[in-house]
């Protein structure tokens, strides 16, 4: 069995003394100026340079004592000066690894390299070593078969739609800026009249200086929203995906560089998703969960940035053959009284937002045109949300068998989602009273894992859900 070692590069030093950096150069600045006011250092600052000499001498002997093996068994991490520890990672449990460099690794040669696995703490690498670039490159290529992977290279304009449709940048910037400069602009009517019948003055200077107010406001909203499209385009710049026989790696990052591989088999779910504004261009995204991946909350692989539904479809069997995408199994019946079950509930809410700004019209009627505004951007999130309650009745659906797929929606994501049964967490079933006259019942799938995904999928056949959940889950 061969073992190849690795060390970690000598950019850990700082990573060992960054902490506690400024507290350290700060005796050394107050030495400076004695020295310029007085021409001599008083004798403290002996002690604090033995100090910061100590925990540099730390940080040196603890960056030498990082090791990583690794042979085609396993992957092993020591570390420590008096307390030693040592970390043995089976090859067949190792969720992903991934590979970031950013402005300072591009300065130094070094590379931030991750090693993930579901047992560690959530939103967290389980090891993240510093190294220098060809061992890391090195490392990777060990441990995952790189050779013979297909080269998948999207365009800019696939990612640009990914950062336009993912992020609540562009949402703020299309809908959250006009919605807020209206609302300041009613706010500012509003007080407006109220201030008419009073001093003419007090009128007078409100006038002048509230419109500013709303403008600065205005361009500071739109200024931020871009700074954050502009960040997550760049993050998902240069986008590449490379697929081979059993692995998967993603490449994104124009100035900061990231890829990350993974196993086909460490993948908890599959999902194709449509947002909000995905839905106005009628588009999809496909993602992947894998346990121990990304280092934010939630975070998920992208596979396939943007297309539409058949496409990536066509992605999902090419990368993840064994998946079945034409089943659908149980479905919600499609009668005209079903809708309504489906329906009733945005309905419900346009009555109430109807007699919440009727009555509120009633009791201020200075604030009537802010009323009527708000009460209509309300109803428009309304008719969306009823838009997605028909989607689920005209295509939800539930395939309980070795592989799980589940048709439905989460808030107003509507969502597929693709699972082997061995994967799934939880199965919860609901009923209300009206399933319970209808004898029908709402299923929520949850895959387990640390960014558990999961779908609903309403009114279907509860009978036919249970007998197919004993028969693909019997002992």
């Amino acid at each position: 069995m061969i073992k190849t070692v690795f060390s970690a590069h000598p950019i850990t030093i700082w990573r060992g003394i960054k902490r506690y950096f400024f507290i350290l150069i700060i005796p050394f600045i107050r030495a400076a100026l004695q020295y310029l006011m007085r021409g001599k250092v008083d004798g403290l600052f002996v002690i604090e340079t033995i100090a910061a000499g100590f925990v540099l001498t730390i940080a040196i002997f603890d960056w030498k004592s990082i090791k990583i093996t690794v042979n085609d068994r396993y992957i092993a991490i020591k570390r420590g000066i008096l307390i030693k520890k040592c970390a043995r990672i089976e090859l067949s449990v190792l969720s992903s690894i991934s590979l970031k460099r950013d402005l300072f690794d591009l300065l130094f040669g070094s590379v931030s390299c991750s090693i993930n696995t579901e047992a560690g703490k959530p939103q967290k690498s389980d090891f993240d070593i510093k190294m220098s670039v060809n061992d890391a490159n090195m490392l990777y290529n060990l441990i995952y078969d790189t050779k013979n992977m297909q080269n998948i290279k999207f365009s800019a304009l696939r990612i640009a739609l990914l950062a336009a449709t993912t992020s609540s940048a562009v949402t703020g910037m299309i809908i959250g800026v006009p919605v807020l400069n209206e609302v300041c602009k009613l706010v500012g009517i509003a007080l407006s009249d109220v201030l008419i019948n009073g001093i003419d003055v007090t009128t007078a200077k409100f006038n002048a200086f509230f419109p500013p107010i709303i403008n600065f406001v205005t361009i500071i909203a739109i200024f931020a929203y871009t700074i954050s499209f502009v960040t997550t385009f760049l993050k998902n710049a240069n986008f590449r995906l490379k697929s081979g026989k059993g692995n998967i790696e993603v490449r994104s990052g124009l100035i900061v560089q990231k890829k990350i591989m993974f196993s086909k088999t460490r993948v908890n779910n599959i999902c194709l998703e449509q947002t909000p504004l995905m839905h106005l261009i009628n588009k999809y995204c496909m993602r992947a969960s894998i346990g121990g991946y990304g280092d934010k909350k939630g975070e998920k692989a992208i596979i396939v940035p943007v297309a539409s539904q058949n496409d990536l479809k066509g992605h999902l069997k090419t990368y993840f053959s064994q998946t079945n995408t034409n089943k659908k199994g149980i479905a919600p019946e499609q009668k005209p009284c079903n809708l309504r079950r489906f329906l009733y509930i945005p309905a419900i809410i346009a009555h109430v937002l109807i007699l919440v700004g009727s009555v509120l019209i009633i009791m201020f009627p200075y604030l009537s045109r802010l009323v009527v505004f708000l009460t209509a951007i309300a109803i428009v999130v309304d008719l969306y949300y009823g838009g997605v309650c028909y989607h689920n009745y005209k295509n939800g659906g539930l395939c309980l068998e070795k592989q799980i797929i589940a048709f439905g929606s989460v808030r107003f994501t509507i969502r597929e989602l693709y699972c082997a049964k061995e994967k799934v967490g939880v199965i919860k079933i609901t009923e209300t009273p009206a399933d319970r006259r209808h004898d029908t019942c709402k299923v929520k799938i949850t895959v387990r894992g640390e960014a558990a995904d999961s779908v609903k999928v309403k009114n279907i056949d509860k009978n036919d859900v249970l007998l197919k959940i004993k028969s693909t889950f019997k002992e």
